[in-house]
C-alpha cells in the first residue's frame, strides 16, 4: 500500500509497527517528518502540505498506542 501525506491513519499504523519503542511525547516534529518519509511504502513528497498533517500524525498514532489497536 502507498501512503500520501492525507494517509494520517495508516502512517500512524505503520510508525507504530516501525517505531515501537519511540517516545512520542518527546519527539520533534522534524524528527517525526524524517520517520515518515523514511517508510518503505511512502511515496509522498518530502513536505507535508501543512504542519499540521504532522501534528495529526502524531495524535493519531499516540492513540493507537492507548488503544492497543493496529
Amino acid at each position: 500500500m502507498q501512503l500520501s501525506w492525507s494517509d494520517r491513519e495508516n502512517i500512524a499504523k505503520a510508525l507504530k509497527q516501525n517505531f515501537p519503542d519511540t517516545e512520542r511525547l518527546e519527539l520533534p516534529l522534524d524528527r517525526l517528518k524524517a520517520m515518515v518519509i523514511s517508510l518503505p511504502e511512502f511515496t509522498g513528497p518530502p513536505e507535508p502540505p501543512k504542519p499540521a498533517h504532522l501534528e495529526s500524525i502524531l495524535w493519531t498514532w499516540m492513540r493507537l498506542a492507548d488503544e492497543g489497536g493496529a
